[in-house]
Parts: C-alpha cells; structure tokens; sequence
C-alpha cells in the first residue's frame, strides 16, 4: 500500500505568499525603473537635440562650402546653363538646329528614296566573260 503525501494546509499558503510577494517585487523594481527612466527622459532628450542642432549646423556649413565651389561667381542657374549651352555649340537658338535637324532629315528621306528606286530598276545584270588575251 502506498502513501498519500500529506499536505500542510502552512506550507500551501506559505507558497502562494511567495508568489504574491515575487509579484510585488517585481512591480515595485518596474515601477522603481520607470521612475528613474521617465526622469532621465527629459535629459536625455535634451542631448539628442543639442546633437541633431550641432550636426545640422556642420551640415549646413558644408553645404554651403559645396554650393560655393558648384556655383562659381554666384551666377543663377539659367546663365550657367546658356553659357554651357554656348561652350558645346548649342548656344540659345534652339528653332535653327531644328531647322538643320529637319533639312538633315529631308535629304535622308532622299537618299532613302533614290536607293528604293534604284534597286527596283536594277535587274540582275548576266555576267561577262572577259575576253582576256592569253600568251
């Protein structure tokens, strides 16, 4: 015959205020953190702005040292454009090289049509012998 354990009604009890006192630890460390985080908070935000301000500050100064070596005599835009624009032969009139563009594309067309034309009037032509004077 075996024995049944015998259980002490002390010792459950004695369990179940372990497990209620882990569990108001645990709040009052959590609270505790929470605390000290929530404090923190307001410093450490304060030291991620001053950050952010003392980067953007570097980069605005680099900025502006890249905008200095891009834009030489502080020209705008457009005149920096129709000067290059005059550099490589484009210059501002842009209705003449459309014209050349379209007298180009007229001959092409020319051309086009005389090489059709040829080749439909061309039949094969029957190969000559030639007529060499052997020694």
């Amino acid at each position: 015959m075996t024995k049944k354990p015998h259980h002490n009604p002390d010792t459950a009890r004695k369990i179940w205020l372990a497990g209620i006192g882990a569990y108001g630890r645990a709040f009052s460390e959590a609270q505790e953190s929470i605390a000290k985080i929530t404090g923190e908070s307001a410093k450490i935000f304060d030291e991620l702005v001053a950050k952010g301000e003392a980067i953007e500050r570097r980069m605005e100064a680099q900025g502006r040292k890249v905008a200095a070596q891009v834009a030489p005599q502080g020209l705008p835009l457009d005149e920096r454009i129709r000067r290059m624009r005059e550099r490589i032969g484009l210059g501002d009139d842009r209705g003449a090289l459309e014209e050349e563009l379209r007298a180009i594309d007229a001959r092409l067309v020319r051309v086009e049509e005389e090489l059709r034309r040829l080749a439909a009037s061309k039949k094969p032509a029957a190969r000559r012998k030639s007529k060499k004077k052997r020694a």
